[in-house]
């Protein structure tokens, strides 16, 4: 059967410490997946296992004005296509 379990991620920004709650199968694809897309200026300092992901609404553990770890998303879009057209 297919788990997935949520691990508290303890990182570094300016010299800060903040924490974040990330869902993944396993603390390694947990620390792949964050150290793949965080940015240059964030360290990851510890991993732990928090529980079973229960599925369900989640709160962001760190507040919204806190800065976030993770590179901005990029928007892409296909400009040979119209995306109003049906």
């Amino acid at each position: 059967m297919w788990q997935s379990y949520i691990y508290g991620l303890h990182w570094k920004h300016d010299g800060k410490m903040y924490y974040d709650e990330l869902p993944a199968e396993s603390k390694e694809d947990a620390a792949e997946y964050f150290i793949d897309h965080m940015r240059d200026d964030v360290m990851l300092i510890k991993i732990e296992l928090v529980g079973p992901n229960e599925g369900g609404v989640r709160e962001y553990s760190h507040r919204p004005d806190t800065p976030s770890p993770f590179k901005p998303l990029v928007a892409r879009r296909r400009l040979d296509k119209d995306d109003n057209a049906r």
